[in-house]
């Protein structure tokens, strides 16, 4: 069996068998022998490391390139309260509110400097006991218009105009709001709701914005109703744009 097996060994044969057992004996020694720190960024293959890999918890800021987070990779819902700026949120609510103008004060129709009753409109007197609001405008810090008070409209023709309000102060151009009033009557009824004890007068309200014309009489700016009557202002309010 000798004779059979010696033409097949040859130096070649040798040299490869031996090769091979220095080969895997060596790479067994490396894994099991593997020295302290001997592995470094040149032996790990590159992608190498995935998020599975790390440690929880095991990178914290220092790790962390500096400027190298963008808004992509944080998740603000999940941010709190800076502890050093405690009081940022009171101070920027206290600023928005103080940069927020006031609404302006009521301009008084009748007034110096103000419009004037129209038609022979005026202020409704308040009794012993009760006192009413004069009939005014003012605008607040939004744009809207409110009006305010109680008139006593006079008989004004064509149209019976309680005043006008001053450009910057009407609706829309070409635009006329009605509004259902509460309304007192005088020489001339009020709108009745219903009837009997429990019935509800009111009386039409009319607010022109700018280039308004009624069967050739203009009503820009007017405020509006029926004559001979009492109506309350109060509540009609509307966005100024013109």
């Amino acid at each position: 069996m000798s004779n059979r097996l010696r033409p097949r060994l040859t130096f070649a044969n040798v040299v490869s068998c031996l090769a091979l057992f220095v080969a895997l004996g060596g790479s067994a020694y490396a894994v099991k022998q593997l020295p302290k720190n001997s592995v470094g960024t040149k032996q790990i293959k590159k992608n190498a490391v995935t998020k599975k890999k790390v440690r929880k918890n095991a990178i914290n800021g220092p790790k962390v390139k500096n400027n190298s987070l963008t808004g992509a990779d944080i998740k603000l819902s999940k941010l709190g309260t800076v502890p050093s700026a405690k009081n940022a949120t009171t101070a920027s609510t206290a600023n928005l509110a103080n940069s927020i103008p006031p609404a302006e004060p009521t301009h008084l129709v009748g007034a110096p400097g103000e419009p004037g009753f129209e038609g022979g409109s005026s202020n409704v007197g308040g009794g012993e006991t009760v006192n009413l609001r004069p009939v005014g405008f003012f605008k607040d810090h939004e744009g809207i218009v409110h009006l305010q008070g109680f008139a006593e409209v006079g008989t004004g023709a064509p149209i019976p105009r309680i005043f006008t309000l001053p450009p910057g102060y009407r609706p829309g151009s070409g635009t006329v709001l009605y509004q259902l009033a509460l309304c007192f009557p005088g020489a001339e009824p009020c709108i009745k709701d219903e009837p009997g004890e429990d019935e509800q007068i009111h009386s039409l309200v009319l607010v022109a914005g700018g280039n308004v014309d009624l069967e050739g009489a203009p009503l820009s700016g007017g405020v509006i109703s029926g004559p001979n009557r009492s109506v309350s202002l109060d509540g009609i309010s509307f966005r100024a744009e013109s």
